[in-house]
This record gives structure tokens, sequence and C-alpha cells, in this order.
């Protein structure tokens, strides 16, 4: 592992424990036994960290999308899709749960994550226009895909708020949030949809542990 990636790594565990706005560049230096000076080699300053996080999640929660061949007839792995945002959304926890205070903190941030949802807009877009013509996805128009799209992102990124308030349990937190964002897509598919193996395990996947 590279002095970068471990620089990443401890900064992810950090913010997770402490809350990116309590950790300083110092506090990530220490734990990791180099200098400050030897950090800012490597990154300008914390948001620079929080960016390279930051485009790191992006890379592993769309990475599923991003292999779906769209000239062919071919069911979007939503299971795979769920699997890697919850894996992802458990490591970068911090990233939902300050959200709206990175947002109003770090100004270049803001930006690259302007810029980013723009991208993910147009690629789900996509998506679903290729679902639908191949018949995996009910038959909607623009406007209802546009809300489909920002209600689904508004979901992902703030039901951990909800369910941190009735359970001190992050895993089982994070599992119900890709409950969250299942519910909302399962009346968009279609019976052939329903009927593929990759989404019948979904709800048993996710359902495993949510009353125990």
């Amino acid at each position: 592992m590279t002095t970068k990636d471990k620089i990443i790594e401890t900064s992810v565990k950090l913010f997770n424990e402490k809350g990116c706005l309590n950790t300083s560049t110092r506090h990530i230096s220490n734990e990791l036994g180099i200098s400050v000076g030897n950090l800012y080699y490597h990154f300008k300053n914390k948001e620079e960290i929080l960016i390279e996080i930051f485009l790191r999640y992006v890379n592993a929660v769309f990475k599923e999308i991003s292999f779906l061949n769209h000239s062919q007839d071919e069911i979007f792995l939503l299971k795979n899709f769920l699997v890697d945002t919850l894996d992802s959304n458990i490591e970068y926890r911090f990233l939902h749960l300050e959200l709206n205070l990175l947002l109003i903190s770090f100004s270049k941030f803001k930006t690259i994550m302007q810029e980013q949802l723009k991208l993910e807009i147009k690629m789900i877009k996509e998506l679903l226009y290729h679902q639908m013509k191949y018949g995996y996805l009910k038959q909607i128009n623009e406007i209802e895909i546009e809300f489909l799209v920002s209600n689904s992102w508004i979901l992902a990124s703030s039901n951990l708020s909800y369910w941190n308030l009735l359970s001190d349990d992050i895993i089982k937190n994070v599992k119900k949030g890709s409950l969250n964002v299942y519910y909302l897509i399962k009346p968009y598919l279609t019976q052939k949809s329903l009927d593929d193996e990759n989404i019948k395990v979904i709800e048993e996947f996710l359902l495993k542990d949510f009353h125990e």
C-alpha cells in the first residue's frame, strides 16, 4: 500500500469515528506516524483528501452501471449494484452523515460533487431507458424518470439519518437504506425482471437480519 493509500484509509477511519469536520490533517498524520509535511506532499489540504475519498466512493458505487452493455438485451444486475452500494455506504458512511455540512464547508468539494451529480443523472437515465427498451422496466414518461432519478438520489443520500435515530447499529441501518432504494424501484420492475434470479434474491439478502 502506498503512502497516499494509507492516508486515504486512515482518513476514512478517522472521519467515520470523529467526523470529517472534527478531524485535522495533524490528527491524520499522527495516526499514521508521519509528519504533516509528508502528508502535504501527497495532499495539499484536508479538502483534497475528502475529494479523493468521494471519487473512490463514486467509482465503487457506479461500477456495475458502467459494466452494462447498452447495445444488447441485458438485465441490470440490481443485486450487485445494491451490494456494492451497501458495502461502500458502510465504508464511507461519514459522507452521508455529514453531507450538508461538507457541502457548506468545502467549496471545491461541492463543485466536484455538482459535476459528478450531473454525470450520475445522465448515466442513470441511460440505464433506465435501456431497461425500458428491453422490457425490464415499465414504460414511464420523461417527467417521471426525472423524479425517479432525483428521489433515488435523495433517498440514498439521506436515509441513514432516519435509521440512525431509531437504532445505533450502523451496519443494519445502512442495509435498511438499501431496502429503501429497492422498494422505491421495485414497483417499476416488470415481471420479466421479477422472474430473474438476480432480482429474486435481493429481498431475501437485504431482509436477512432485519428483525434480529
